[in-house]
């Protein structure tokens, strides 16, 4: 998470804290292996909400889930990472999901897609192919999303070097499609819903099929479980029901584009 925020820094994207109830923030596990949860959530320009979740249960379980949800002003992919470690091997999984709109035109003065290819190109021969995502599943990924499966016996330095460049290189591109999006204009009414609409799409699939839920059930409880689920992990159903005209006309206009309504888990790639 500190190269995260590095990574970040150096973009000049400011960051501000979002607050997340204390119970969820921070939980230690109450079985025989102690595995502690920590939560955090940031917000900035342009960007929604960044919330990452760890999980620290010895070398047999490390998780680092990530995501980043843009404004919904933006026509600009998700950012999803999942770097896993479960007694079994490794996951990992890092993809910018692309909310209703084409990766290759969501910002088209942006070198941020071209650069998100040339990572996927460099990084997918390196990675042993995860397996094939389930039907409903992909929707929600990109074409370049990078998902690979490693062994256990794969050593910490050889792990490093495979993930870290694949994960830097993936954000560097989102962040450079950050930084040269501009807001959706008044016109764009049909741009706007689409995206509005994918992204809730988007937050209700991982929201209701977190491959997580059953080990995080497990070692925090149900109740904590579905609360992490829904208020910090994937709260944008959450967030609008308390902003529900939020996305629905541009920053400054008037009024609102089609009326008011309703609007990558911890382990993902499912």
């Amino acid at each position: 998470m500190d190269r995260t925020l590095a990574l970040l820094n150096e973009s000049g994207i400011s960051l501000q804290r979002s607050p997340i109830d204390d119970q969820l923030s921070n939980r230690e596990s109450t079985g025989t292996r102690p595995v502690v949860l920590t939560a955090s959530a940031y917000r900035a320009e342009k960007l929604r909400q960044l919330r990452a979740v760890e999980l620290d249960g010895g070398s047999s379980l490390q998780v680092l889930n990530l995501c980043i949800f843009p404004e919904l002003d933006f026509a600009l992919p998700t950012f999803a990472a999942d770097l896993v470690t479960l007694p079994g091997g490794h996951l990992i999984a890092i993809d910018c999901a692309p909310n209703g709109v084409n990766l290759a035109s969501c910002v088209p003065a942006s070198e941020g897609y071209s650069e998100l290819e040339a990572a996927y190109k460099r990084h997918r021969p390196r990675l042993p192919d995860g397996g094939p995502l389930p039907e409903a599943a992909k929707p929600f990924f990109s074409p370049l999303f990078l998902w690979s499966r490693l062994p256990i016996s794969t050593g910490a330095e050889e792990l490093n070097s495979l993930l870290l460049p694949a994960f830097e290189d993936y954000l560097r591109a989102y962040l450079r499609m950050v930084g040269d999006a501009a807001a959706i204009g008044d016109g764009e009414g049909a741009t706007r819903r689409a995206v509005r609409e994918a992204q809730l799409g988007y937050a209700d699939y991982r929201a209701e099929k977190d491959p997580a839920r059953g080990m995080l059930g497990r070692l925090f409880g149900d109740d904590f479980t579905e609360r992490l689920i829904f208020e910090v992990l994937f709260d944008l159903r959450r967030h609008l029901d308390a902003h529900p005209a939020e996305g629905l006309h541009a920053e400054g206009g008037e009024g609102s584009e089609g009326g008011e309504g309703g609007e990558g888990g911890v382990v993902s790639a499912s």
